[in-house]
This record gives structure tokens, C-alpha cells and sequence, in this order.
């Protein structure tokens, strides 16, 4: 067995992230995209550099979130077109798909928003007439509402409502999907049955992934049959509470497990033939 130690370590022994001594390990590189990825991780959100902090660190969202969708970026329109349908499949139950999907381009960090009400999205497809918004989630509970930080709003009803906005001030529809590592009723159990006053709370870690799920399902199905936390969600933002049910109804749910089989499948045309022999 080859030993693995040369490549990095883990924080603690036998236990925690896996630290790479080169960011580049970290990542699926297409080739001749090195300069790309580089250009990513010098990306900066209000004066920060993180991407550059944690491209190291197995547990990064946005290494897992370069590697699998500018890999995407990179096969032929033909596989591209395919892995979208996929996609869109998987996320949404009986959801048409915008017209060009197929031909989306796919965004990955970019900004979103004017002035205070702006937010890095991890990723997102645009075409004409649509936009959509991925909050893509690893290991990590999502984040809460912090008012004495400029934050009003949980990381969903920021993504909601900025990119909502974004997607009206362009005349675009607009699409919402939470990629994450597990169903969100699996993510459920892992704190079931509690009370929107205990989702309020601070949760944090692979335990606070539940939160996720909560809000999700919240805004997407409401409460008690009612739409109404999404709704109020729109208005307190000045957004047009008619498109509540549409809103909802665009909300979408993919897991890792689906990206990974769809990307392997979308590269595998790619291959040389010598590649597809069997060993």
C-alpha cells in the first residue's frame, strides 16, 4: 500500500480534516485549468480571502464544489447537456426545467446583491431567462441569523431573498437548490420534533446539520399547511408575496451522492479508449 503521509496530515490523530500540503490535491484539476483554480481561491467576498484559508482542508465545500462543477464546465456540451437533466431531475419532483438549461453557464463563487444586501453564492447556473442559486453544504451546519453583525436573515432566507431580487431585476425566473450530503429527512433525525424558538438557536458542526433541514422545509412547505413563514419572509424584504407558492415550488434538494455519480458519467465519454479498458 502506498503511504499517503507526504501528501499532508490530519489535525488531530486518526481524527479531523485531512490537511493537504498542496492546495492542488485538494481539488480535481481539469487539465490545463491550474491557472483557473488559482484564480478562484484568490476570489475575495467584503475584503476576505477564505477560499485561499481552507483549500487545503478535505472538509472544504468550495474545493469539493470547484472540483465537481468546473469539471461540468469542461466535458462536451453533449455530457454537459445530460448531466444538467440529471441535475434537475434529481433536485425537483415535477418541476418543469427553465428553457436552456442545457446550455446554462455554471458560476462558481459568485456575488450577488447591492450594497449591504449582498451574498457570495457557491454556486449558480444562468442562462437568459433564469437563475439559479445552489447553497452547496459538506460537513457543516448552516448560519443562523446574527442582526448585531448586519446579518437579519438564517443563510437560506439570504440566498432566498437576495437572489430572488437578483433574478427580478434581470427578468429571470428564479430557482433555489440546497446541496447537502444527506436527504433533508435525514438530516431531520439527527434532531427531530424540535420547536421553531430551538431553531432560532446556535447550533454548530456535523450535530447542527439538522437546521438545515428545518428551514428548508419550512419556507418550502410552511407550517401547519401555511406558506406563511415564506411569505413573510418576502414581504419583510419589500419581495412581491404573490410569488410565495411559486417560490416554494422552486426549491430544489440534491445530494452529494447524486452530483458525483452525475459528474462521473459526464466525464466518462471523455476518456480515451485505452482509458475504458478494464484492469
Amino acid at each position: 500500500m502506498v503511504s499517503t503521509t507526504a501528501r499532508g496530515r490530519r489535525r488531530l490523530a486518526g481524527k479531523g480534516a485531512f490537511i493537504y500540503n498542496d492546495f492542488r490535491n485538494n481539488h480535481a484539476i481539469w487539465p490545463g485549468r491550474d491557472s483557473a483554480l488559482d484564480e478562484f481561491l484568490r476570489q475575495t467576498f467584503k475584503g476576505m480571502s477564505h477560499k485561499k484559508k481552507n483549500a487545503r482542508s478535505s472538509n472544504s465545500e468550495d474545493a469539493l464544489t470547484w472540483s465537481c462543477f468546473d469539471t461540468l464546465r469542461n466535458v462536451s456540451q453533449s455530457s454537459r447537456a445530460v448531466a444538467f437533466q440529471e441535475l434537475w431531475e434529481l433536485a425537483y419532483d415535477n418541476v418543469a426545467a427553465p428553457d436552456g438549461l442545457e446550455a446554462s453557464k455554471i458560476h462558481i463563487g459568485k456575488s450577488y446583491g447591492v450594497e449591504k444586501k449582498t451574498t457570495e453564492v457557491d454556486l449558480s447556473f444562468e442562462g437568459d431567462g433564469f437563475l439559479v442559486v445552489v447553497e452547496a453544504k459538506l460537513y457543516s451546519a448552516m448560519s443562523q441569523s446574527d442582526p448585531a453583525n448586519d446579518k437579519p436573515h438564517n443563510q437560506i432566507a439570504r440566498k432566498l431573498t437576495i437572489g430572488l431580487r437578483q433574478a427580478q431585476a434581470e427578468g429571470k425566473d428564479f430557482y433555489f437548490i440546497l446541496l447537502d450530503i444527506a436527504p433533508p429527512d435525514c438530516l431531520a433525525q439527527l434532531n427531530s420534533g424540535v420547536s421553531l424558538a430551538e431553531a432560532k438557536g446556535k447550533a454548530s458542526g456535523f450535530g447542527g446539520k439538522w437546521l438545515t433541514a428545518y428551514w428548508f422545509s419550512r419556507y418550502k412547505y410552511g407550517h401547519r399547511r401555511s406558506l406563511r413563514p415564506l411569505r413573510e419572509l418576502l414581504l419583510n424584504e419589500g419581495l412581491d408575496a404573490a410569488q410565495t407558492a411559486q417560490v416554494a415550488k422552486r426549491m430544489g434538494w440534491l445530494t452529494w451522492a447524486d452530483v458525483f455519480k452525475i459528474v462521473l458519467r459526464a466525464v466518462i465519454p471523455a476518456l480515451k479508449p485505452e482509458d475504458h479498458d478494464a484492469k
